[in-house]
Order: C-alpha cells, then sequence, then structure tokens
C-alpha cells in the first residue's frame, strides 16, 4: 500500500527550499482494478478518485486541449498541508497522443480540496475564542472610555435613550451597513478564474474515464550518500548546493518574492554543445533510478535541460484565483513511462491499416519531467465546506531536438 506525501509537520509551509527535505515515490505494486478507489492513496496511472464521491471536476479538465480526446491520470496525490483544514490531492493528466505532444492543453494539473470535519470543528472553536477574547476586550475599552464608568445617566432617570456601548454598536453596524460594495473583478479575469475553478455535482460515471492500470507508490526521503560510492565529490556538490542556495536568498531580497531560479549562473558557464542541467539531473537520478516522483513544497527542481528564454521569469506564474504567487510542489519523472503501458495503449487505439510497421518509440506520450507549480497560499476560493477542484500549472520539459 502507499502512503500519503504529506508534510503536516510543526512550523509554517513557506520555507527556504535547502530546508525541506526531498521525498521521493517509488512503485510499490499494481493495484487491482476493483480496489481502486481511495482517495487517499498516492499512486501513478489508474482511475482519478474524487475525495467526494460525488463531486467531480468538469469535463474539460479531463480532455485534452488538442485533440479534445480524454486524457489518462498519470500522477495522484494526497498531500495535505500543514495547518490546514484540507484534504488535498493533486492529480495529473496526459494525452496519449504522439502527434498532442509539445503542444499546449496535452497535459493538465489540478488541485482539489475537501474540507475535514474534525479540523474545521478545532478551527471554528479556536475562531469562536479568539472572538469572545476580541469582544471582551473591546467591552472593557468602551467601559474606560465612559466618564462615569460603567454607570450611565440614563439609567438614573429611566430614560430611553441608548447607553454608550449599545450607540456605538449600532454605529459600527450603520457603518458595516452603509460601506461602499468591493469594486468588481474585472470580466476577463473572473471569466479566466472561473475557467479554472469548478464545485459541481457531477456523477463520476458520466465522465469519460480512460484508465492505464494503477501502481501504488511508497515515499521515503532522498538518499544521496550513493555519491560517494560513484566517484562524486560530494563536499563539492555540496559546495555548489550553497552557492546555489545563496543566489536564491539574493534574489529574493532584490525581487522582494520567492524564487527558486538561481541557475543563471550555471548557464553562464555552460560551454556550448554541453547541456550541464541534464548531466546533474542523469546523476541525481541515477543513484535512484526506479523513482516516479519528486516532492518537496516551495523547494528546487531538478530541471531536466536548461531553461530558456523567458521561462525562467514566467515559471509557475500566479494563481488564476488568488493572484499569488504559484510555488513548485512536485515533478513527475521518466520512470513512469516504462511503468505505464502507453505505447501499447497507443497502439491499441490507431486504426488496423496505421499499425503496420509503427515503431513503439514514436508513439504515445513523452516527456522528460513535469514540474508542477501550485498556488504558494493554498487558496480555497469558494465555501469552506464545499470542495473545490483548481487547474494550477505545469511545465513539461522534453528530450532536447
Amino acid at each position: 500500500m502507499s502512503k500519503p506525501i504529506s508534510n503536516k509537520s510543526k512550523g509554517k509551509n513557506k520555507q527556504k527550499p535547502a530546508q525541506d527535505p526531498v521525498l521521493l515515490g517509488f512503485p510499490d505494486g499494481s493495484i487491482d482494478a476493483e480496489q481502486d478507489s481511495d482517495a487517499y492513496a498516492t499512486k501513478i496511472g489508474g482511475v482519478p478518485n474524487w475525495l467526494q464521491s460525488d463531486h467531480a471536476p468538469p469535463l474539460k479538465f479531463l480532455l485534452c486541449g488538442v485533440c479534445k480526446r480524454p486524457m489518462y491520470l498519470i500522477f495522484q496525490g494526497y498531500v495535505p498541508l500543514a495547518a490546514s483544514i484540507y484534504h488535498r490531492v493533486i492529480y495529473v493528466w496526459a494525452c496519449n497522443r504522439r502527434l498532442c505532444m509539445r503542444k499546449e492543453g496535452s497535459f493538465s494539473v489540478v488541485r482539489s480540496h475537501l474540507v475535514d470535519p474534525e479540523y474545521l470543528a478545532a478551527n471554528r472553536r479556536k475562531e469562536e475564542e479568539k472572538r469572545k477574547k476580541e469582544q471582551q476586550k473591546l467591552e472593557q475599552q468602551q467601559r474606560a472610555a465612559q466618564p462615569f464608568g460603567a454607570f450611565q445617566l440614563g439609567d438614573l432617570w429611566g430614560s430611553g435613550t441608548p447607553s454608550f456601548s449599545e450607540a456605538a454598536t449600532k454605529a459600527t453596524d450603520t457603518t458595516k451597513t452603509n460601506a461602499p460594495a468591493t469594486a468588481s473583478v474585472a470580466s476577463d479575469d473572473l471569466t479566466t478564474s472561473l475557467e479554472n475553478l469548478t464545485v459541481v455535482d457531477t456523477p463520476q460515471e458520466q465522465l469519460p474515464i480512460v484508465n492505464f492500470p494503477g501502481e501504488y507508490l511508497w515515499i521515503t526521503e532522498e538518499n544521496l550518500d550513493n555519491y560517494d560510492a560513484m566517484g562524486i565529490d560530494m563536499e563539492r556538490y555540496r559546495e555548489y548546493l550553497d552557492l546555489q542556495n545563496s543566489l536564491l536568498e539574493a534574489t529574493e531580497e532584490a525581487t522582494g518574492e520567492e524564487s527558486w531560479s538561481g541557475e543563471t549562473y550555471e548557464k553562464q558557464q555552460l560551454p556550448r554543445g554541453v547541456d550541464k542541467q541534464f548531466k546533474k539531473f542523469a546523476e541525481r537520478v541515477q543513484l535512484q533510478p526506479s523513482q516516479c516522483v519528486r516532492y518537496q513544497w516551495g523547494g528546487t527542481p531538478l530541471l531536466y535541460h536548461q531553461l530558456q528564454g523567458q521561462q525562467q521569469q514566467q515559471l509557475g506564474g500566479r494563481c488564476s484565483q488568488c493572484g499569488n504567487p504559484r510555488i513548485f510542489e512536485l515533478q513527475l519523472m521518466p520512470n513512469i513511462l516504462s511503468l505505464l503501458p502507453t505505447s501499447e495503449y497507443a497502439s491499441a487505439d490507431l486504426p488496423d491499416d496505421a499499425k503496420k510497421g509503427v515503431n513503439s518509440w514514436d508513439i504515445g506520450m513523452e516527456f522528460g519531467t513535469i514540474l508542477v507549480f501550485v498556488c504558494g497560499k493554498d487558496c480555497h476560493p469558494v465555501d469552506i465546506e464545499q470542495p473545490c477542484y483548481v487547474k494550477e500549472h505545469l511545465l513539461v520539459q522534453y528530450e532536447s531536438d
């Protein structure tokens, strides 16, 4: 059985990349199709399992943006966050047609929330206690501001004139009532937000589900001790990481925003014709080649090759719902393609006359790595007790042409 990729620990979610361990997901046995119904499982392949079975994402999230055919689930991860009241799942889908690869819309990632009743109840108790303390403090301040203390002149003559505290309360209520409404969101921004958000009652059986066989993942921290056995100078490698982190901190101080894009100096030193980043990727993966997913909330992705042009500045972008910067959360590794029967299923979908002479390497999906970026605030843009699905951002890096 798999276990969730969980970072429910003490402290804040927002940490420096070097402080969080990298968690790796490895294959842990096939999933019986009849038992593939656990929304809290972490897996590759299989059918998507919703946190609330009668609430599913819209069909467009599951259809390829290029060919409009149903996509295959390639990853589902239960990833609850520290101090959050929500159950949380990340889904990644991909089209299994080679013609759609390298085109916008052939992959999709969705973040799902469902409130945890126990966490919600505990959170509401805390909020109520906080409210009562604030109310008591306000009443004490009001009594202290009265010239005759708690004694009201109106009480002496039985006047119907409201007391100071009552008048203040009514004034506050009137102010709230007459307060101007918040400016509405621009129509184009609102349309974009609605396209990336859904809270619908679409029965799961109505969705055009296509799926590969499922495989559980087991999760453990990345082990870098094997570098010594490979003849890699670990001391120098750690110096490289320290330099990278210092550049990250300098970038954050200069821009005022968090950023992991500390690869610029490496790109500047890169000799022509040599992709130093891919060499680093291959060496890192060689330590534990069966890894299928790398997870590091707010961390640094392991790039398949150097970012080009404006990708460094635009990577991740901002949340379509709340506008906060997105952060890196996880990436899917090429070993997934050796475990899921992508070529076999793609071949089966071809017309009989097109199957002759087809090379299995030329059909089905392809990728070097898939980088997933999510809202850094993990926003829940609907009512707290409603489940929701928010479309997030991913970057697919392929083999260089």
